[in-house]
């Protein structure tokens, strides 16, 4: 399946009188033949982690969730069977009323097991950010197949098949008589002479069907391309779509001609994760830039917050290995501390300790994009709480 925001804000609208229960496990092909996966164990130990913290708090929370954690041996006995779908698979669970959500993707994830007020989404943020839409382009000598990428699935959307137009190559079908001495000489004149037209003819047609991509992409909001061609027509193709800088387009060392979807699915994620890392650094850059020119940019806790709360938020950033603790108000507003105007208003306030949470929550209410940073990208936030943000205004 693949995810989108709309399925993250569902997540979050699932709620309980007692909390929610998310597990996130992962899996490899290989891991369907391992008589000892690692999942089970990792997932146990995370699930002893929580119950020990439970213990030290609310005795009656500790109890419903021990309850609910009873009734799950099938749920949790699916979402590690390594042989069901889905390379990353998470499950959600009300701890009072027992309602259920899965997900499963084809991009992996670390096994965990949290338990909230609501949905812990975090995990499927950063599946969503870098497994965001991306078109794939595999070129043959007798097509193109244009496929679309999301969330580590890929479909194919377009097949344009190359056909020799008979009216540019009419006249070969006359040439020298056969009782002709010099015939294999004009013979071998006009064979060259038809494969030139045959490959300025495949190269209008590629670039016809390649700019109507890149037209495409740009319409979608796509800002990678990956492309796939035989040797002999990489560097022409290649040519064709760089001509543009709408796109970041990657180009594969194999030909993917007669690969199945699920395969080329798999060999683009590893081109498309190989320059994630760029665009982190180009989003902090911009944040940063954009601040210090006391523009549209936000840097560190207090000013994310603040822009979070008036909607201004366009895109929110955040060191993928961050904890923070703040507070929640009454009236749903974030602060990083109980200071100033909000001290001495009338809300109320309540500490959170997944509080990188309520700050996803937040941006994704007012349809702000997420992007979790992962070093060197986060390295450049250290001295602004690993927290920044791009600004519509």
């Amino acid at each position: 399946m693949n995810i989108d925001d709309a399925t993250i804000r569902d997540l979050l609208a699932l709620e309980d009188e007692h909390g929610v229960l998310s597990f996130y496990t992962g899996h490899t092909p290989a891991q369907a033949a391992d008589p000892q996966p690692t999942a089970p164990i990792e997932l146990r130990n995370q699930l002893k982690q929580l119950r020990a913290q439970l213990d030290g708090g609310d005795r009656d929370l500790a109890r419903a969730v021990e309850r609910r954690l009873s009734r799950l041996d099938g749920p949790l006995d699916r979402l590690l069977d390594p042989k069901a779908p889905g390379r990353g698979r998470a499950l959600f669970v009300g701890v009072a009323s027992g309602e259920e959500r899965t997900v499963a993707l084809q991009l992996p994830f670390r096994e965990r097991v949290v338990h909230d007020a609501t949905a812990y989404v975090r995990p499927l943020v950063a599946a969503l950010d870098e497994g965001r839409p991306a078109l794939i382009v595999v070129v043959s000598r007798t097509g193109v197949r244009v496929l679309h990428w999301a969330t580590g699935n890929a479909e194919v959307t377009e097949e344009a098949r190359f056909e020799k137009d008979e009216d540019l190559f009419r006249d070969d079908a006359t040439g020298p008589s056969t009782s002709n001495p010099q015939r294999a000489m004009f013979a071998r004149s006009d064979r060259d002479g038809y494969e030139d037209r045959v490959d300025q003819h495949r190269h209008r047609f590629l670039k016809q069907v390649l700019d109507d991509v890149v037209q495409r992409a740009d319409a979608d909001g796509i800002d990678r391309l990956v492309l796939s061609a035989p040797p002999k027509l990489r560097d022409e193709v290649r040519a064709l779509v760089t001509a543009h800088d709408t796109l970041r387009v990657l180009v594969a060392d194999q030909a993917w001609e007669s690969t199945p979807a699920r395969e080329v699915a798999a060999h683009a994620w590893e081109l498309l994760r190989s320059v994630h890392g760029d665009r982190e650094a180009a989003l902090v850059a911009s944040a940063k830039e954009r601040a210090f020119a006391g523009g549209p940019g936000a840097l560190g806790l207090g000013e994310v917050c603040e822009a979070l709360n008036a909607g201004r938020v366009e895109h929110l950033l955040y060191d993928d290995d961050l904890t923070l603790e703040g507070f929640v108000s009454s009236q749903g507003t974030l602060h990083p501390r109980i200071e100033g105007a909000a001290a001495e208003s009338e809300m109320t306030f309540s500490h959170d300790q997944l509080f990188v949470e309520r700050l996803i929550e937040a941006a994704l209410a007012t349809s702000a994009s997420v992007t979790p940073l992962a070093a060197p990208a986060a390295a450049e936030l250290a001295d602004h709480e690993g927290v920044a943000a791009l600004l519509r205004w």
